[in-house]
């Protein structure tokens, strides 16, 4: 039994949105992924998702992206990431209820791999969103929109804490999983990786950033294994995280 981690699949399957105008990595990406997870991946094996997964919009845009994943062998664990607009964050149990059992969604829980525990959530970058229009599409003063970000930065700390809070003392490893980045655009690391160091983690798997878009992190930060899970900077193939 492996865990591989791959993210940042952006399917849409169920309308045409073609992703190689973000670059010449991301041509025939659906089939490419299709054909190397096949290649590692068994059916006890589990892969880990940690966001941006479908463009859709709504959950029954999704499903078709989400049967493409569930066809695929070993059991899926996913959080939500930035453009996941179909997941609400209050729908999670009703999904969790429709879709394939072979899929786990978490949102402020965890989940056990064996003896090896698993949380996650989708965190926030708020230097980057500072700087964004308001959810309601007009750009709002600099005041509103840190004062925004601030709030859902809280919410994303509570939703770690909560599910790390919620792995049993029995646990062997503990892997935690972010959509975004626990670091800002000048990788200095923030609240999110003080988190991951005072419940020693041993694994964070994230994702968000894209080739050409923005500098990632690898290797052993305090005390953390950082992975990098992106399916265009991992060429479309699953990441072996534990062997």
């Amino acid at each position: 039994m492996a865990i591989y981690a791959i993210s940042d699949l952006h399917l849409s399957l169920a309308s045409e949105k073609p992703m190689d105008i973000f670059g010449p990595a991301w041509a025939d990406h659906v089939e490419r992924l299709r054909k190397n997870w096949a290649q590692v991946v068994s059916d006890d094996d589990t892969v880990l998702i940690p966001g941006d997964i479908s463009w859709a919009l709504r959950l029954n845009e999704a499903m078709p992206d989400l049967d493409l994943i569930a066809e695929l062998p070993g059991h899926k664990i996913l959080i939500r990431g930035n453009h996941d607009y179909w997941w609400q964050r209050r729908s999670t149990s009703r999904i969790q209820r429709i879709v394939d059992r072979n899929m786990t969604f978490l949102q402020g829980t965890s989940t056990m791999v064996g003896d090896i525990a698993v949380t996650g959530t989708r965190g926030w970058r708020v230097d980057w969103e500072t700087r964004m229009p308001s959810n309601h599409g007009c750009i709002a003063s600099d005041e509103e929109e840190i004062l925004h970000s601030q709030k859902i930065l809280q919410r994303e700390l509570t939703y770690l804490e909560r599910g790390l809070k919620s792995i049993p003392p029995t646990a062997r490893m503990k892997i935690v999983m972010l959509h975004y980045p626990p670091f800002d655009e000048r990788l200095k690391p923030n609240r999110f990786a003080e988190l991951l160091r005072d419940y020693t983690v041993d694994i964070l798997v994230y994702g968000h950033v894209h080739i050409g878009l923005g500098g990632w992190l690898e290797g052993v930060v305090d005390g953390v294994r950082y992975y990098m899970a992106s399916a265009d900077i991992v060429g479309f193939m699953p990441r072996l995280i534990v062997s």
